[in-house]
């Protein structure tokens, strides 16, 4: 992983748009040799009503594991904090690190955690791309292109280092 990555999510009308956007991002990516996906996940609630992530990329080593990580964290956002990384429940702990994740690992305030979780509640998707600083623009361009509302946050290597230590 890029040292302090930054996680550029655009939000999706539905999972499969998110998922078709992953795709076209993914070979635009190709063609594209400037540009370094890290990895690239969605997260969507699903039937239930429970907040799930899929990867699409690397799925071990350390740009799955920061991907997963993240979006773990985000995921535990409208769940305050009960499930982290793919449904893992960590109890008391959970909730310290998603606290630490949220404030310093990722930056995200009460007013981006409300604004995430209205999109999720309203059925939207989440597209997470961890992406080097100087690449952020680039991607988010491409992803509202492909219709995505983006915005992102700074991602702290030390943080994700941390969630993915205490998940293990």
């Amino acid at each position: 992983m890029a040292s302090n990555p930054h996680l550029v999510m655009a939000f999706f009308r539905n999972e499969t748009a998110a998922d078709h956007s992953a795709e076209v991002l993914k070979e635009w990516a190709k063609s594209h040799r400037r540009i370094d996906l890290e990895a690239v996940g969605v997260l969507v609630k699903d039937e239930d009503g429970k907040v799930k992530t899929h990867k699409l990329g690397p799925r071990h080593g350390s740009k799955g594991i920061g991907i997963g990580a993240v979006l773990g964290v985000v995921a535990a956002i409208p769940t305050g904090g009960l499930s982290l990384v793919e449904g893992a429940v960590l109890g008391g702990v959970g909730g310290g690190i998603v606290g630490s994740l949220f404030q310093r690992g990722l930056g995200l305030t009460d007013q981006d955690a409300a604004r995430i979780t209205k999109h999720l509640d309203a059925g939207h998707a989440a597209l997470g791309v961890l992406a080097p600083a100087q690449q952020v623009s680039t991607i988010a361009a491409q992803l509202t292109a492909l219709g995505g509302s983006t915005e992102h946050h700074l991602v702290y290597e030390s943080a994700v280092q941390e969630v993915t230590a205490a998940t293990a």
